[in-house]
C-alpha cells in the first residue's frame, strides 16, 4: 500500500508549498473517526505543518488566514461525503472558494462533483473512478493504521448499520450493536477497537468496522451497503491484502 500514500504525500506536499495549509474531516460517524485519526497519524509522520478547522459553521474570525493568505491549501477528509444519502459537495464547494487549492482524501464517488481547483483522491478503482477519471487512487486512509494489536477474542460479534445506508438484506440479530452510530468523527477511538476485540469473528455492513477488523486479523463477513462503496474498497484493498476478509452481495 505504501507507494499510494507517497503519492499522496507528493501531491500534499507540493500542492501546500505554496502557503498554509488547513485541514476538515469528513464529519459523519464513529467510523469516520478512525479516517480523521490515520489521517493526523499521516500527516505527522510526513511532517506536514497544518492546522485543523473543526467545522464548517466556524465563526468568521477563525477563516482570516484565507481571507489574506489566497495561496491556502485545504485538505477535506476522506469517506463518504460524496453520494446521494450524504452529499457534502456544496458544503465543500462554498468553502473551496476562500483557498488556492483543495485536496479531497480518499473518497468513495457516488455522484460526479464538480470544484475547479479540487484535486480527488478515491479509495476504489471501481464504480469511483468511471464516475470521477481524473481522481487519483490511493487507499482508505484509516488502512494507514496498520497493524493493530487485539486480543483474540471469542464468538461472533454483530455489527450491522440501522440507517438509510442499510440494504436491508440481513436478518439483524438481537445481539446487534451498530457501533458506528455511537459516535461521531472527533469520539475518541479506542472503545471502537475494544468493543470490536472481544470477538474472533465479525459481521458487518459497516465499511470501518470491516476496516478495523481487518487490521486486528479478525476473520470478517462484509456484506454489501445500499451502494458499491463496501464492494468496490473490499475489490481495491481488502480483497488483495487481508485473506481473512469475506464479502456478500
Amino acid at each position: 500500500m505504501q507507494k499510494e500514500y507517497l503519492l499522496l504525500e507528493e501531491i500534499i506536499k507540493e500542492k501546500g508549498k505554496d502557503g498554509p495549509v488547513y485541514y476538515i474531516a469528513n464529519p459523519g460517524n464513529y467510523g469516520d473517526s478512525l479516517i480523521r485519526y490515520a489521517t493526523l497519524k499521516f500527516f505527522r509522520d510526513i511532517g506536514l505543518n497544518f492546522t485543523e478547522i473543526k467545522s464548517f459553521k466556524t465563526k468568521k474570525r477563525e477563516w482570516w488566514p484565507t481571507l489574506f493568505q489566497r495561496n491556502s491549501t485545504l485538505i477535506f477528509g476522506g469517506g463518504g461525503a460524496w453520494c446521494t444519502l450524504w452529499n457534502h459537495e456544496k458544503l465543500v464547494k462554498k468553502v473551496s472558494k476562500r483557498f488556492k487549492h483543495v485536496i479531497v482524501l480518499p473518497s468513495t464517488y457516488e455522484i460526479t462533483p464538480s470544484i475547479s481547483n479540487a484535486t480527488f483522491f478515491c479509495r476504489d478503482q471501481y464504480e469511483s473512478q468511471d464516475r470521477l477519471p481524473d481522481a487519483l487512487f490511493c487507499h482508505d486512509m484509516a488502512f494507514y493504521l496498520g497493524t493493530i494489536s487485539a486480543q483474540e477474542g471469542n464468538g461472533t460479534g454483530y455489527f450491522f448499520r440501522t440507517d438509510k445506508e442499510s440494504a436491508n438484506k440481513v436478518e439483524i440479530p438481537i445481539s446487534n450493536h451498530d457501533i458506528s452510530a455511537t459516535g461521531n468523527h472527533y469520539t475518541p477511538i479506542y472503545s471502537f477497537f475494544d468493543e470490536i476485540s472481544r470477538f474472533s469473528i465479525i459481521m458487518t455492513d459497516r465499511l470501518h468496522v470491516a476496516i478495523a477488523s481487518s487490521l486486528m486479523g479478525k476473520e470478517v463477513h462484509l456484506h454489501a451497503g445500499s451502494y458499491f462503496k463496501n464492494k468496490a474498497v473490499y475489490l481495491s484493498t481488502l480483497k488483495k491484502y487481508f485473506s481473512n476478509v469475506h464479502f456478500y452481495e
